[in-house]
């Protein structure tokens, strides 16, 4: 079996290092890579190349509905396995449509843990058939309006000049799935403020609401919004 050269793992260090999944996971990814690194920040933009698979550890992350923008953009330019979750804690759809490669639960069996990792080493995906095949067909309905949203990236090119660095901030943080209190905390401004930037946000990016503006974050983050403080 061919050994690729690196993984990167992702870590809160506030998981225990000795519970069963961690152990499996590790002693997995030593006998298929020749390297390992661990940290709780993923590599900048321009050192990812040097790692052909990332492992993220979710625990204690709730992403049923929205995933963190920066792990939708490490996803869709390499390989993404997230581990160390609860079942209902993450949506294996939304995780599959959002090109992530795998998942692996606290409950998941060494040997079963082992034989996904092998299958995701030679580029195969770690999901349920029925999830597999249910989004499938959700691709297949969605694919039109994917097409039309890349041929109209100028359009929004324009509708993104019109907004503040201020509102571009606003709309990083939903992305990342943070709340108002916690947007007001991070940019050092009040609720009230918070909510004056989200309504001219809903505004100016068509959004009728708050989940239509995450959701116009977390597709056009890649695009619009790369990451920038």
């Amino acid at each position: 079996m061919p050994h690729k050269n690196s993984v990167f793992v992702k870590t809160t260090f506030q998981s225990s290092f000795h519970s069963h999944n961690y152990t499996a996971i590790l002693r997995t990814l030593q006998a298929l890579f020749g390297d390992i690194k661990m940290d709780d920040v993923i590599p900048k933009a321009e050192q990812r190349a040097n790692y052909d698979l990332f492992l993220i550890d979710g625990a204690k992350s709730k992403w049923q509905d929205l995933i963190p923008a920066d792990l939708i953009c490490l996803a869709k330019h390499h390989s993404v396995v997230i581990f160390n979750v609860d079942k209902e804690d993450v949506c294996e759809q939304n995780l599959l449509l959002n090109h992530f490669n795998g998942v692996f639960y606290k409950s998941d069996a060494p040997e079963d843990i082992f034989k996904g990792l092998v299958r995701v080493d030679t580029g195969e995906l770690w999901f349920t058939r029925k999830v597999i095949s249910k989004a499938f067909n959700d691709i297949l309905a969605v694919a039109s309006s994917f097409n039309n949203l890349h041929d109209d990236t100028e359009l929004k090119q324009d509708d993104y000049d019109h907004l503040t660095k201020r509102e571009k901030s606003v709309i990083h943080l939903i992305a990342q799935g943070a709340s108002n209190n916690t947007i007001a905390d991070k940019l050092n401004i009040s609720d009230h403020t918070v909510k004056t930037h989200l309504y001219s946000a809903f505004k100016k990016t068509n959004s009728r609401n708050r989940v239509e503006l995450a959701n116009w974050a977390q597709r056009y983050v890649s695009v619009l919004l790369p990451m920038a403080k």
